[in-house]
């Protein structure tokens, strides 16, 4: 380019000089006058003048041309554009997924531009003795909005806020925060107000909020507000971080058509309805049916109905065809009918809708069905809009219509598996006794019982991709089912059958968040009404009460057990102290006395004597899945070289974030340090590790996630313990994976700590090359033995009778645990020895739970009908001593009084039924107990038979004292044996006496 063509840059600098000026005179007055008053507060002077800069450079008004503005830590944006209907909410929806603390959103007055400011974390506190602090303080003693007595917890209040809230301090403000967050310490509602100004021109509207999503709450809520025609002027938002939960506190001065929001208007009705559930509610924007509310009209809880309704049917359709009822075409079906759609909403209103008449309800739903189904010609569609008309008629209890919710509950008739599934059971496979059905923020799942006492944990499932949503939601209810059925076989030494929770949760979800709206979505059908056994609002097709006891599983905290205790004693659930089991106060919590995995080493124990290992001298190998910060492995880890020292040398450890192996055996002392802290294997000091060989390695990289995975596959040890991981992680498809070339077994004893960790196709191929296994519901039901036996303390004594004695019941505890482990694992072992060896101990294992499990229930039924009040319990001398034997001996010498006396007789007969059938059936092996069944009354049986051991242990006692020679070893006959020929003979079944002199003598 000639240099001639160059610019002058005097020329341009003053050309461009000349136009900022005007811009400048123009724009600086108008900008003063249209920002609204507060906005100078709350942005100083450099603030002020770069926003008008980027105005004026940006052309935002001239050009209508956006601009964004960050400061140099990347924590604080300016968002700047023309104002238009949806500007707000484009500016909320790019932070969507960010940790707001701080917002300040401004329309100016005139309604052309839109400047919306917002702090991100990190963002640095303040120090509680700086002069931003100080000055705070005393301005609000000065101006009176601080009490003194509450000084010292505002100071901590203001401690929780960004050094932004202090630095730029409004008393009025705070003091409204400060009093909200004395208000909702410890609640979990949210609060919505309505102030009304003296400037009629606007309204206020406050929401506020303890643990609140950490993201996408101002977005949800600025889309609820402009739902209703209403914009939103200006707003704030402020998050405290303090210890009783984070507080959220929103602002937002909204009008509509320059006039207030009247507190009378029907909108603000709605609105109310629908910010109190804000929390709960699933945001719009992660809803897969949010397009029939943009483009149809529907209301978002019509949205949230309608996905849970698809989610829950969907889950019994799958069987059908997996493909074909995925995730989006099962929504694409909703989405591509809404008028069909909006006709399924009118079936479930007219069951459930409380403001219906009853005669309306109980009319066929034929004709409302038929508005949803006639003329539709797509089989998919069909068979998806018929599934859940049909979920719908199975539903017995709903909270859709509670405006207080915090999640979607159904209680389903367990019919409905088969109504929609269409596919016949398995052979012996029974239906659930009852299910429910939940579904939250980010956040669906299920409840399943098999009895109506029964117990079992609850499950938190985290996703990281919306792929591994698919393939987990793909096998949701089978997992929670599955579970549940392992847990009913697991439970035959106590009287609570089996149940198992599983929630699924999205990618980000808050699982707290999540947790905390599916407990109190059973807690709102299980609570009864003042006169009904549902509150008001719960229409109830089922027609009798409920008790629903739970327990901890994966992803549960000692903080969401306290919660859920304190959540269903403020709902007013029967028996708080027994809805969750584990407490860390008063309970006995699984992880600090590892009672799970004492029962897993009792089966260890015995399984690797039975290989031809003596533990108790012989040193042997070991291999886990599952870290030293999990509660089965980690324990498991203390306990092997605690019993064993090291005797037990521990080669491999894999859990979810890496893998550590060592031939030598990986370092105990750095074991334990870990299994201290928690921490995952991954944490293992490389510099304890001996050998070439040896490694520690993360499952962050492709290479390592597939080692990691291998590993418990390819290293060779004595004992293999699964104790965490995903259900089915050796399954038919890869089991022999865990075999050489010549099909021999990497380990010769299997004890599953973990739950369906091998398919039942697993278990029979490795049973066939040798390996003794010894699965879930034998091995590691001691921890759901415990948590009975919680629940029983907490039926015989109060929390204060039970914490003065707390260490000596948890040792009584202990002993019952591992005495119960070894009965079974001995029971199994020698049933496979009187068999030949050729009847699998997983099959044992199921066949003892079906049997004892059989024998409860029967006897249960037989109490019931022979004793059927708590009196009549009490007043027959062989079920209170059925009852105290069960009991820890603390319970039974000081606390059985009150357990009569707080406990339904239901309870009690279960806790005579169960002690019965497990005493007699592994003392005498499977079989004989319910052969003599099949001749006898069983109720008379048992009591001959206990009659039969008092007999026997008067008589043995009587040959202890005797001079008779050799009497010990006579004695030891007599024990394995006397109680069963003294029964029979009891009950006419032995035959005659041989008479007579013998032939040949």
């Amino acid at each position: 380019m000639p240099e001639s063509s160059l610019p002058d840059a005097a020329v341009l600098a003053r050309s461009v000089n000349r136009d900022l000026r005007r811009q400048v005179s123009e724009l600086a007055p108008w900008f003063a006058a249209n920002m609204p008053a507060y906005y100078f507060r709350t942005h100083d002077a450099a603030e002020q003048a770069r926003h008008l800069r980027a105005v004026i450079s940006g052309e935002v008004l001239t050009g209508g041309q956006s601009a964004t503005l960050w400061d140099a830590t990347r924590t604080r944006l300016t968002r700047i554009a023309p104002a238009n209907g949806s500007c707000l909410l484009d500016h909320l929806a790019e932070r969507v997924d960010d940790n707001i603390r701080t917002s300040r959103l401004y329309a100016s007055l005139d309604g052309r531009l839109r400047l919306d400011t917002f702090l991100l974390d990190p963002q640095p506190p303040v120090a509680p003795k700086s002069p931003a602090m100080r000055r705070a303080v005393a301005a609000m003693m000065a101006g009176g909005h601080l009490d003194a007595r509450f000084r010292q917890a505002f100071t901590a209040f203001l401690g929780g806020a960004p050094a932004d809230y202090v630095e730029k301090f409004d008393p009025l403000r705070a003091a409204r925060h400060f009093a909200l967050a004395r208000e909702l310490d410890g609640r979990d509602g949210v609060r919505v107000e309505l102030h009304l100004l003296a400037d009629a021109s606007e309204s206020r509207l406050v929401l506020a909020m303890r643990e609140p999503p950490r993201s996408g709450l101002l977005l949800q809520v600025a889309q609820a507000v402009m739902s209703e025609g209403l914009s939103i002027l200006r707003g704030y938002s402020d998050r405290f971080v303090l210890a009783g939960g984070d507080l959220s506190v929103i602002s937002l001065y909204v009008a509509r058509g320059g006039r207030a929001l009247d507190p009378a208007d029907a909108a603000w009705k709605r609105l109310r309805l629908l910010l109190r559930r804000v929390k709960w509610s699933v945001p719009a924007q992660d809803q897969p049916l949010a397009v029939l509310a943009s483009r149809h009209g529907f209301a978002q809880e019509e949205v949230e109905l309608l996905g849970a309704g698809c989610e829950c049917a969907r889950q019994f359709l799958l069987p059908r065809n997996r493909y074909a009822f995925s995730m989006d075409n099962v929504h694409g079906v909703l989405i591509a009918h809404p008028a069909r759609a909006r006709a399924l909403l009118d079936v479930f209103a007219a069951r459930f809708d409380p403001q219906l008449p009853v005669r309306h309800r109980e009319t066929d739903d034929g004709p409302l069905a038929g508005a949803v189904l006639d003329g539709l010609d797509d089989d998919l569609a069909r068979q998806v809009f018929a599934a859940v008309i049909e979920l719908w008629r199975h539903v017995l209890r709903t909270n859709c219509y509670l405006a207080d919710r915090f999640g979607l509950a159904f209680r389903l008739d367990p019919g409905v598996i088969e109504a929609i599934g269409g596919v016949p059971r398995p052979s012996g496979e029974h239906l659930p006794h009852a299910l429910f059905f939940v579904a939250g923020p980010k956040m669906r799942g299920f409840h399943v019982r098999y009895r109506e006492m029964a117990r079992g944990g609850v499950r938190l499932v985290r996703t990281r991709t919306w792929a591994q949503l698919e393939l987990e939601s793909g096998r949701l209810y089978e997992e929670a089912k599955h579970l549940a059925e392992s847990q009913q076989l697991k439970n035959k030494d106590i009287p609570e059958g089996g149940a198992k929770a599983v929630l699924l949760l999205d990618p980000g979800a808050d699982p707290t968040l999540a947790l905390k709206s599916a407990v109190d979505g059973l807690l709102d059908l299980l609570v009864p009404g003042d006169e009904a056994d549902t509150l008001p609002g719960v229409v109830d097709y089922l027609g009798r009460p409920e008790l629903v006891y739970l327990g901890p599983d994966e992803g549960i905290t000692p903080d969401h057990i306290r919660w859920i205790v304190r959540r269903a004693a403020k709902r007013g659930y029967g028996w708080p102290r027994a809805f969750m089991s584990s407490k860390p106060e008063g309970g006995i919590n699984h992880k600090r006395y590892g009672v799970t995995s004492l029962g897993v080493l009792e089966f260890a124990d015995a399984f690797l004597r039975e290989a031809g290992i003596d533990p108790d001298r012989q040193e042997f190998t070991v291999k886990l899945t599952g870290g030293p910060a999990g509660d089965v492995a980690g324990n498991a880890l203390i306990q092997l070289f605690s019993r064993y020292g090291d005797r037990a040398k521990v080669l491999a450890i894999s859990d979810g974030h890496g893998a550590a192996y060592d031939p030598a055996g990986l370092d105990a002392a750095e074991l334990a340090r870990l299994v201290a802290a928690e921490t995952s294997i991954t944490g293992f000091d490389p510099a304890r590790l001996s050998g070439s060989q040896a490694f520690v390695l993360a499952a962050d990289t492709p290479q390592g996630a597939k080692a990691r995975a291998s590993l418990h596959n390819t290293v060779v040890a004595d004992l293999f313990i699964p104790a965490g991981g995903r259900p089915d992680t050796i399954n038919d498809a890869n089991w022999s994976a865990f075999c050489d070339e010549a099909g021999r077994p990497s380990a010769r004893v299997v004890i599953e700590g973990a739950n369906l960790f091998l398919t039942s196709g697993a278990r029979r191929g490795l049973e066939a090359a040798g390996v003794l296994i010894a699965p879930g519901p034998s091995a590691n039901k001691a921890g759901v033995i415990c948590s009975s036996y919680e629940i029983l303390a907490g039926m015989a004594m109060t929390e204060e009778e039970l914490a003065a004695c707390h260490g000596r019941y948890v040792e009584e505890v202990l002993v019952i645990l591992g005495r119960k482990a070894r009965n079974e694992a001995g029971l199994l072992l020698r049933e496979r020895r009187r068999r030949g060896g050729t009847t699998g101990l997983v099959g044992l294992s199921r066949e003892a739970s079906l049997e004892i499990t059989a024998l409860k229930d029967a006897l249960s039924e037989a109490m019931a009908r022979q004793a059927p009040t708590v009196a009549d319990i009490a007043a027959d001398p062989l079920l209170t001593e059925l009852i105290a034997a069960h009991c820890p001996p603390l319970v039974a010498a000081r606390h059985l009084e009150r357990l009569f006396a707080v406990a339904p007789a239901a309870y009690l007969h279960a806790v005579a039924a169960a002690q019965a059938a497990s005493t007699i059936v592994y003392a005498e092996g499977l079989g004989w107990l319910s052969r003599l069944a099949g001749l006898r009354d069983l109720m008379a049986i048992v009591r001959a038979y206990f009659a039969a051991a008092g007999e026997l242990d008067r008589r043995l006692a009587a040959l202890g004292r005797s001079r008779m020679p050799g009497r010990d070893e006579l004695a030891g006959l007599l024990a394995r044996s006397g109680r069963k020929l003294l029964c029979e003979q009891a009950l006419g079944l032995d035959g005659p006496a041989a008479g007579g002199e013998s032939e040949g003598l």
